[in-house]
């Protein structure tokens, strides 16, 4: 099968307009969902620091350990 020169440019215009269309527009998460994950991550952190801190490196280790054990 061949394509003549026109047909090339007749893909490519169809392409391109398709990829400015609207669904173009809403693809990713934003910079909302960004900073929401962000934010998410940074109180996962936080919680973490903050049991270490209450009860010290060796029962954190042993709460961890526990949980693996149990989803083992």
């Amino acid at each position: 099968m061949s394509v003549t020169l026109s047909q090339k440019t007749e893909v490519q215009q169809r392409l391109a307009t398709h990829a400015d269309g609207p669904g173009a527009a809403g693809r990713g998460i934003g910079l909302a969902g960004v900073l929401g994950l962000a934010a998410a991550l940074a109180a996962l952190c936080a919680g973490g620091l903050a049991l270490w801190a209450r009860y010290g490196a060796d029962v954190f280790f042993d709460l961890l350990s526990a949980g693996f054990s149990a989803c083992l």
